[in-house]
Parts: structure tokens; sequence; C-alpha cells
């Protein structure tokens, strides 16, 4: 019998929705037993969230500073054939409850020496946050051996009005008549995630990651834009910058840094609003220019393994 950890944080219920439409075919397999561990923090992020709380929490997303959580009721000295982490990004980071369990005693006892596969649901930037993941399973001594990623495939300014509706408001369905579903769709969910559950079992049974990531590709578990990789990139560089800003007057929930929360939480939508038309025709411009370049990024971010250090 094959014992499968998935761990997991959730506030909306949409990534527990994509862990069990991947995982179908491992529920219904004889020689499967999987174990469910729901990340909790012991102060609950809100949802939906308000205004100044969504926003109060972008500093200690980017600077990677973990919150207190609840006691973790699996056993860390347990022998699990594979772990499964499914999360979403915050501020092209890893969630601060995830971060939070991957800085935790219990994690450096679980995870060393360990197959792990990550399953992201997220709006679509991924990339900055995943690649922090990379390093911090690589510092546990764990080997990533796959990576499913569900986005939102609306426009990217489409979907920024509807994740804000949805995340300030809970708004999922047509946001003012017109606007789509925010979310994964549940197209995708009920064809598409268990052909990815699938496959994982496949090499699950057989003890074999070899080729995981590259059948995973084939099957669409990856799909990388290159107007949007553009748009992380330079999240990557301003976001410590805006978060150490911030963070200068205070710690989180304080009334001292409530001004430069504010304004952080009206320029950051200002600003995609002016970027992402931008990016998105340099986007066009560059992979001409430099082909094989954006080639090389699209394959990097695809796969598993961290960039090698000059």
């Amino acid at each position: 019998m094959k014992k499968v950890l998935v761990i997991y944080f959730t506030q909306s219920g949409q990534l527990h929705q994509a862990i069990k439409a991947t995982l179908e075919p491992l529920e219904k397999s004889e020689t499967v037993k999987l174990y469910y561990e729901q990340i909790k923090p012991q102060r609950p992020f809100p949802f939906p969230w308000s205004y100044m709380q969504f926003f109060d929490a972008f500093p200690e997303t980017v600077q990677g500073l973990p919150c207190d959580l609840e006691p973790f009721s699996f056993n860390k000295d347990e022998h699990y054939d594979l772990v499964i982490i499914a999360y979403q990004p915050w501020f092209l980071s890893v969630s601060i409850p995830v971060n939070s369990f991957l800085m935790s005693p219990e994690a450096k006892t679980l995870l060393k020496d360990k197959e792990v596969i990550t399953v992201l649901a997220c709006r679509n930037m991924w990339l900055n946050a995943q690649e922090k993941m990379k390093v911090a399973l690589d510092h546990l001594g764990a080997k990533l051996v796959g990576n499913v990623t569900f986005v939102d495939k609306s426009g990217n300014l489409t979907s920024l009005v509807t994740v804000l509706a949805f995340a300030l408001g809970g708004i999922k369905e047509k946001f003012l008549g017109f606007f789509p579903k925010y979310g994964v769709s549940d197209r995708d969910l009920r064809e598409n995630a268990p052909k990815y559950g699938e496959i994982v079992n496949q090499h699950l049974q057989a003890n074999d990651y070899t080729t995981l990531q590259n059948e995973l590709i084939e099957a669409g578990a990856i799909n990388i834009k290159s107007n949007l990789m553009l748009l992380e990139g330079r999240g990557k560089v301003l976001f410590p910058l805006y978060a150490n800003y911030i963070s200068k007057k205070g710690t989180s929930g304080s009334s001292e840094r409530r001004t430069r929360v504010r304004i952080f939480g009206i320029v950051l939508p200002i600003a995609i609003f002016i970027l992402s038309p931008v990016i998105t025709i340099v986007s066009r411009i560059i992979p001409l220019i430099f082909p094989k370049r954006i080639k090389s990024e699209i394959n990097y971010h695809s796969q598993n393994f961290l960039r090698q250090k000059n």
C-alpha cells in the first residue's frame, strides 16, 4: 500500500477542489492511501478579506515571515511514499501559512529525502512563488519531482478585476453582470485534473519519477505565457522594495503603517493596468529578438530543478 500525504492550505475552497479533482485516480486506487493535512494558522486569515487586511499581508508574505500554526495531525516520523504540497501564490510568493509549514521543525523531519509534488491553483502568476518553493524544498533536502498548476485563463486585466472582487467581496460568479466567473474553470478540473492524477499514480506505483514532469507538461499541466513571465520579472524586483518600505513603519496590523498600505493598495492595481498592455506588446517583440532566451526561460520554469549559480 502506497502512503501519500497531502498538505494544503485553502481559504475559499478552490484549491481543495483542485486537489480532489487531481487525486481522484489515487482516491479510487486500492493500492493508495491518502492522508490529508490542512494547514491552520492560529490566527486565521479572513475570507473574504477586507481591503486593509489583504494588502497588509503583502510585506510579511514577500519577506517570507512565518505565522503561528495549529499543531499538525500527521506523524512527522511516519514513512510516506510521496508528499503533495498544494498552495496558492500570494503576491508572487508562497502563501504565509504554507511558507510557515516549510519553516517548521516538522517539515524538516518529514521532507528530508522525500519525493514531493506541488499543486497550485491561482490567478495566473506563479513562477516566482514556485521558485521560492524550489529553494525551500532544496534547503529541506526534499526532491521536487512534479508540479501541476491550475490558473484562471481569463486575460490578465480581466482576472485582476475578478480576483479582487473574489478576494475582497467573495464574488466568484459573474462580476457586475459581464466579467466572467473568477478562478480555475470547472471544465479544467473535470477534464484535465484527473489526467494529471493518473500520470502521478503511474509513477507512484512504479516508484520512478524520472519522466513525470515531462509527461505532465505534455498533458498540459504547465502553461507559461511570456507576457506574464515578463510582468512577474518586474514584480520580483520591485515587490521586496515595496515590502521593506511598508514594514519600516511597523509590523502586521500596526496603525503606523496603514497609510503606506493604503498607498500600495492603490498603486499596485493601477501599475498592473498600465504595465499589462505595454508588457503584452513587448512580449510579442522580445521572442522575435531573443527567441532562444525566452524559450530557455519557459523551459526552465516548466521544470523542477533550481537554476545553476554562476
